[in-house]
């Protein structure tokens, strides 16, 4: 028997995580589980466009807005799992207040090709109690299916697929407020660019004793000046178009309020590793963790260049491969991956080769089995705003062209209402520094690259 497991954040960057580098944010199980699997560095979501994010993870599709995109349930390589007889079961984490998505109402369809869906509804908010909030509703269902879900004959996959971290962060006050004294004493010390990767003071790693004591311990200021600034930091989330002319504080503390619901989610993924690990000792388990797409701009650098959705924080996602039958644990991969690598890599698990999956991805098992003839690809993406092309070396980015710049104010940073930007990689980690004027063989030779995948004339 075989059992393949994948844990999906829609939203979650990889920057925020400690295993790729974070110095304060505590995730010591995402941390756990890298110790024990394959992690991938340069892992990147294929399609940021508005209510198609996840569509790759269905169809394997690496070239977005190619090839027609629209959802439906043969398209989905889930269905191809019956060929198998793998059973197939999908869990939907909601919130009480707002239900099922936009963005999760257009891959209704691929939903579709799943043996059994279940929707598991929380409740985000500061007073809310722990295990109510929408995470923890679903490790707790996933929890109590576990026991079935090993114990029956057939293979199984069991798709979890979590919101994560959502567009209005609160989460109960112990979490929402985690970070925040530290962030708010640093005052001027930070520089205007630092990021989340800032030095602070490290938490303690959080135990139920930790949860059950906060109320006592926890010394506030007067009441009313405490819930102003929780008043302060839901108006910060919910006024991205604001974003840019925020101060260094008002920065700092969405970030820490942010971070605090990381926290959260890595608490409840710990208590679903520990139950699955048992099981791991003596079945052959597969866990995949990856995420849909990164955060806003909010948390990344302030840049002099137009924002299109596709800088590092968005794009880059954390990817963590956990095989039981695999001796190389703790492994880290430099090869460029992305989310349309999943279902050739899922599919492979089962035995559906390639050219019979019709996945465009990779197989990531096999290239952590180094069974080798590996070409490390060029990596495709595309947001409302822009498409884009990714090498080992080079971003490039080029604006839609039905896309113009809203303000005269936000093209100025570049001297030009220019309709590319350029990044040399790996140095530029942030995509701070354009370079499109310095490098003109370069872009051109990728906008003819950009331009050649986009009408289907290369593979």
């Amino acid at each position: 028997m075989k059992k393949a497991f994948v844990v999906s954040f829609e939203q979650l960057p990889a920057f925020l995580l400690g295993c790729y580098g974070h110095q304060w944010i505590e995730t010591p199980n995402f941390d756990r589980l890298a110790s024990m699997s394959v992690v991938f560095d340069q892992h990147f979501a294929n399609d940021l466009t508005t209510r198609k994010n996840s569509f790759p993870w269905w169809t394997g599709q690496t070239i977005p807005g190619t090839g027609g995109s629209d959802a439906n349930e043969s398209a989905c390589f889930v269905s191809r799992l019956k060929t198998r007889n793998v059973k197939t079961t999908l869990l939907l984490e909601t919130e009480a207040a707002t239900g099922r998505t936009a963005d999760m109402r257009a891959q209704e369809p691929f939903f579709a090709a799943f043996d059994q869906v279940e929707t598991v509804t929380g409740k985000n908010g500061f007073e809310v109690s722990e295990v109510e909030t929408p995470f923890a509703r679903l490790m707790q269902t996933t929890l109590e299916q576990l026991p079935d879900w090993m114990a029956q004959p057939e293979d199984q996959l069991v798709w979890i697929r979590s919101e994560g971290v959502p567009q209005t962060p609160l989460v109960p006050e112990f979490y929402a407020t985690l970070y925040l004294d530290e962030v708010l004493d640093q005052g001027d010390e930070a520089e205007p660019e630092e990021t989340l990767t800032d030095e602070l003071p490290v938490e303690p790693v959080l135990t139920d004793e930790d949860l059950d004591e906060f109320e006592d311990e926890l010394d506030l200021a007067e009441e009313e000046d405490w819930e102003e600034l929780i008043r302060a930091v839901v108006a910060l989330f919910q006024s991205p178009e604001e974003w840019a002319e925020l101060d260094d504080d008002e920065r700092r503390m969405a970030r820490a309020v942010y971070a605090g619901y990381v926290t959260l989610l890595d608490q409840w993924l710990g208590r679903f590793l520990d139950q699955l690990l048992e099981y791991a000792e003596q079945q052959s388990v597969l866990l995949i963790v990856t995420a849909a797409r990164g955060s806003s701009e909010l948390l990344g650098p302030v840049r002099d260049v137009e924002n299109w959705g596709l800088f590092e924080e968005t794009t880059h996602v954390p990817l963590l491969i956990f095989d039981s039958e695999n001796d190389q644990q703790g492994n880290r991969r430099q090869f460029l991956s992305q989310s349309a690598d999943l279902p050739a890599t899922l599919s492979a698990w089962w035995g559906i080769a390639a050219e019979e999956s019709s996945c465009g991805g990779t197989d990531l098992l096999a290239l952590i089995a180094d069974q080798g003839g590996f070409k490390e690809p060029v990596l495709s993406a595309a947001s409302d705003q822009a498409i884009a092309i990714r090498t080992s070396e080079f971003y490039y980015l080029k604006r839609r062209e039905e896309q113009q710049p809203s303000t005269a104010e936000e093209a100025l940073p570049l001297q030009e209402e220019t309709a590319e930007q350029l990044y040399q990689k790996p140095t530029d980690r942030w995509d701070v520094y354009e370079q499109h004027s310095q490098h003109p063989e370069t872009v051109a030779a990728l906008r003819e690259l950009l331009e050649e995948k986009q009408t289907g004339t290369t593979s």
